[in-house]
């Protein structure tokens, strides 16, 4: 085919452009997909980061007292009033103590 004839052929050929209503209901549909799309996924964030921050909000005010704490707490504390050797001698027996319980 000559060239020619290939631009009669185009010419005569009915050119087929989508109605106004067609275009702008697709372009509504585009968008409303992508406006469901940021929506779900800004939930989806959103349950994750409150998920994450859940734990932090429900930290007890006071902390769990360590092994060595509880341990320490069942023995007998010395007066205030003991000379500083005597002092020094119970609480080595009482560190001892510990280190034996632990």
């Amino acid at each position: 085919m000559e060239y020619n004839e290939l631009i009669t052929k185009a010419r005569q050929a009915p050119i087929d452009v989508p109605d106004t209503d067609v275009i702008l209901g697709g372009m509504r549909r585009t968008l409303r997909r992508r406006q469901q799309r940021q929506t779900v996924f800004g939930v989806v964030m959103l349950l994750g980061v409150s998920a994450m921050t859940l734990p932090l909000l429900s930290v007890p005010a006071e902390p769990e007292p360590t092994l060595a704490e509880r341990v320490s707490r069942q023995f007998n504390t010395p007066p205030a009033d003991i000379p500083a050797p005597v002092l020094g001698y119970q609480h080595s027996i009482h560190q001892r103590q510990i280190f034996t319980m632990i």
